[in-house]
């Protein structure tokens, strides 16, 4: 297995590659915000990982910059949520859509299941890769959640959506969008215990986390 956290830009924003071994084929997170993602391109040469996939969580910039470099230089699909490829029109073109539930697979042991968490944007998608890392773009991040004051953002959708992944296993590691937490991974049980967004009862309580 190949697995990659890889810092980019002024946001600290968070891409990821994944890949079935060094030297096989796999897909690379939200490849932003430079706009032509050279340090993660060397690193998919160094690892000779054939990226046949590019799964955008949500059409944010800093999220998707490096989409259209990274695709031309690879020849990878763009795969995005039905309401993020609407978002992205004339920007980013959608090769595919992310079904939830769905489960993408790459070789005989990498698997990605799509997990649909609108919020902090209405296309925004988490993805479970192989039953131990949870990737959550600007869902949920280590110690806190992604905001819902920017356009089509909603307290009440993203609310639910950290709900749905508080049900998730304990085990997973949160792949979070940005380098925004005292660590750069956390295991969800543990966020489940120190992360207020995940700790709120009910959707008044989560509006009033400051």
């Amino acid at each position: 297995m190949v697995f990659q956290q890889i810092v980019q830009g002024r946001s600290r924003n968070f891409a990821y590659l994944f890949a079935s071994r060094p030297g096989g084929s796999g897909f690379v997170v939200d490849p932003g915000p430079d706009p032509v993602p050279d340090r993660l391109l060397e690193i998919i040469r160094d690892l000779r990982v054939s990226v046949t996939a590019i799964i955008l969580t949500h059409h944010h910039a800093d999220h998707v910059a490096g989409t259209v470099a990274l695709a031309a230089a690879t020849g990878a699909a763009v795969h995005a949520h039905a309401e993020t490829a609407r978002l992205l029109s004339g920007r980013v073109r959608v090769d595919r859509l992310l079904v939830d539930g769905a489960t993408l697979r790459w070789e005989e042991n990498l698997a990605a299941v799509v997990l649909a968490t609108p919020g902090h944007a209405p296309g925004s998608s988490c993805l479970v890769v192989n039953d131990t890392w949870l990737v959550t773009g600007d869902t949920l991040f280590i110690g806190d959640c992604g905001r819902t004051d920017l356009p089509e953002g909603d307290a009440a959708a993203l609310f639910r959506s950290l709900q749905r992944l508080k049900g998730l296993p304990d085990h997973l590691a949160v792949c979070p969008g940005h380098d925004y937490g005292p660590v750069p991974i956390r295991r969800l049980g543990e966020e489940k215990e120190h992360n207020p967004a995940l700790q709120a009862a009910d959707l008044a309580a989560f509006k009033a986390i400051p």
